[in-house]
């Protein structure tokens, strides 16, 4: 599943819980969940880094914005996002080295719980449902209790 996948519905997800360290217990666990459902992962050194650079870059606002903390202001989003991308963090090591796919200590990296593929157009189909979903959710409880 792509990392920005995985922080950006973490947000959301998180967001809709309201305590950071809920979010962040359940955006790690629901880390297998992703990788479990059927997707494409970027192939490739280019792809791998341009998903992780955006990711970051969503993790990066969500804990530099002035609005988001006025928003969120148990910061449960940012805790759902990093707890989302934390597994992923392990797979930057293959960047620099050799990494044996048992190496990987997350269950859905090490092969303990198999990855599910399907093609690309499917995959990105799927993540953009997922996210529309997630996020949508997460806007709904935003306007409500801004209307309150």
């Amino acid at each position: 599943m792509h990392w920005t996948t995985h922080v950006v519905s973490g947000a959301a997800i998180g967001y809709l819980i309201g305590h950071p360290v809920p979010a962040a217990l359940v955006g790690f666990a629901g880390h297998v969940a992703l990788d479990t459902f059927p997707h494409d992962d970027p192939e490739g050194d280019v792809p791998y880094v341009v998903d992780s650079l955006i990711g970051a870059a969503f993790v990066a606002f969500l804990a530099t914005n002035k609005k988001m903390r006025q928003v969120d202001s148990s910061r449960a989003a940012l805790f759902g996002a990093i707890g989302a991308g934390a597994p992923d963090l392990e797979l930057l090591a293959k960047l620099v080295t050799t990494v044996h796919q048992e190496d990987y200590l997350y269950p859905t990296h090490n092969g303990l719980i198999p990855h599910r593929r399907t093609r690309l157009a499917y995959s990105l189909i799927s993540q953009a449902v997922f996210l529309a979903l997630t996020v949508g959710l997460a806007f709904r409880k935003w306007r409500r209790l801004r209307r309150a």
